[in-house]
């Protein structure tokens, strides 16, 4: 992705790739490290998912991008997007995958999609996903010769998904294709065609809500204080369902969120991650080589920079530690707070680390917090150091979201459609998005369309549009 012209930094003019880390590069740099490209395309969605939350005054927000293959989730936590040096390629529930020991965005991707088979064991019992229709042959409902049901057969099938202006009316849907492939799993069950639908839609909303717990809960965060902000083609349409049965107060579906992460990569700044291995005492921390090794790491991002356009003043440094129990074989990274009184070089850039000895105590305490939240406890044995990290930045400019003009009356619903829901079949109002102005509110059940996205607000569920055009769904109350 391209990115703006920024003080010191990269010009329209130029060209970038997105990184795993949640920044950007030159083409030059990228031929060379090609590992620091991976999921560079599902990072972009979690940077805008920050930058929303920004724009709405919230800190703290879960992204879940959900495409045709799979639900991929990250979360953010005041402001800044979380990474690991353990992410694992080809990872599944059954198999370990392969570590990547580069910064990577934390991210959490299940196989269940829009194009996520349905089917069932030997044991009679049903599943969606891993295994999915792809594109080509793609769910039934394309017409293609897919004959096995998919998560967008059932959308289709529960009137949740409007066969007549599927990406815009582009595609044509073939109802009847769908009915066919929910049948073959609809006749082993004994059920109804709309009914085994709507079974494959609460099994499969239990499965992507099942990676959110897997940022969350699992990492000793509570999902109901977070902002959950859904894109990709089926975020909107899943959202307010996995919302619901979590507890999470808020859903933001985004505008043009099929095309999220886009938009999210044209917010990256230019970044350098430099990483040292340094097994030390915590108490010894600070004595011995370890200045000038972080001196050199200075040196090291801000020269990787300075080659890529960038300005040395318009570069932000921030230093983490990864650390440890004594004893222990995993590390938790910790930011590390500025610490006075180091010079190293002549002139350290802002926010260098200083003195070791003056801050241990902030340092051993942040440790302890951050371990009892992801383990559950702390303990008073000795801490040891394992791992330096200092990630450099320059800021691009980034594009700025317009204001959505006010709301003026009523918005008339384009027309009214029997869609599916737990309770029966309702007859709901179906709205065009570009037809509602800001301030404007709904309250379900309702559906929005617009070209490339369809979002789903269930029955007890409230939305409204924010000065920006975000769909704001509060789940409070929803059955």
């Amino acid at each position: 992705g391209g990115a703006g012209a920024a003080s010191g930094g990269p010009t329209a003019a130029r060209r970038y790739l997105m990184q795993s880390n949640g920044g950007i590069t030159t083409f030059t740099r990228g031929r060379r490290l090609p590992i620091q490209l991976v999921e560079s395309g599902p990072v972009g969605g979690v940077t805008g998912a920050a930058a929303v939350g920004a724009l709405l005054g919230e800190g703290d927000v879960i992204s879940l991008d959900i495409g045709g293959t799979t639900a991929k989730t990250s979360l953010v936590e005041g402001g800044r997007v979380k990474l690991t040096g353990d992410y694992r390629i080809e990872w599944t529930p059954s198999n370990a995958g392969y570590p990547i020991k580069v910064p990577t965005v934390d991210i959490v991707e299940i196989g269940a999609g829009g194009g996520s088979i349905a089917w069932i064991d030997e044991a009679g019992g049903l599943h969606v996903g891993p295994r999915s229709a792809g594109a080509v042959p793609g769910p039934a409902a394309y017409g293609q010769g897919g004959g096995e049901p998919t998560v967008t057969d059932a959308n289709f099938l529960t009137g949740r998904l409007n066969p007549k202006f599927y990406l815009g009316g582009r595609l044509p849907v073939d109802l009847n294709a769908a009915r066919r492939a929910m049948a073959t799993v609809a006749d082993r069950l004994g059920l109804g065609t709309e009914e085994t639908a709507l079974g494959i839609l609460r099994l499969a909303n239990a499965r992507m809500a099942q990676a959110v717990r897997m940022v969350s809960v699992r990492r000793g965060y509570d999902p109901r204080r977070f902002n959950l902000i859904a894109s990709g083609g089926g975020g909107p349409l899943h959202a307010a369902s996995i919302a619901a049965g979590l507890g999470v107060r808020r859903v933001v579906i985004p505008n043009f969120p099929g095309h999220f992460s886009g938009w999210g990569m044209l917010l990256s700044s230019l970044r350098h991650d430099a990483l040292r291995t340094w097994v030390a005492p915590l108490e010894q921390a600070g004595e011995g080589d370890l200045q000038p090794l972080m001196a050199e790491m200075e040196r090291e991002t801000l020269d990787a920079l300075v080659t890529q356009g960038v300005a040395p003043e318009s570069v932000q440094l921030r230093w983490q530690a990864e650390l440890r129990y004594q004893g222990q074989e995993h590390a938790v990274p910790v930011d590390l707070p500025p610490l006075a009184g180091r010079s190293p070089a002549a002139e350290p850039p802002t926010g260098s680390p200083g003195s070791w000895a003056a801050n241990r105590k902030e340092v051993r305490r942040r440790f302890d917090a951050a371990h009892e939240q992801a383990y559950g406890y702390r303990l008073e044995s000795p801490v040891e150091l394992v791992t330096l990290h200092l990630t450099g930045e320059s800021p691009v400019s980034a594009p700025r979201v317009p204001r959505l003009p006010a709301h003026r009356g009523d918005a008339a619903p384009m027309q009214h459609r029997r869609v599916l829901f737990e309770e029966g079949w309702q007859e709901t109002p179906i709205f065009r998005r570009t037809d509602l102005g800001a301030g404007w509110r709904g309250f379900g059940p309702l559906v929005i369309e617009e070209e490339a996205s369809t979002t789903l607000v269930l029955p007890g569920q409230q939305l409204e549009v924010d000065p920006f055009g975000h769909l704001l769904i509060e789940t409070e109350g929803a059955r």
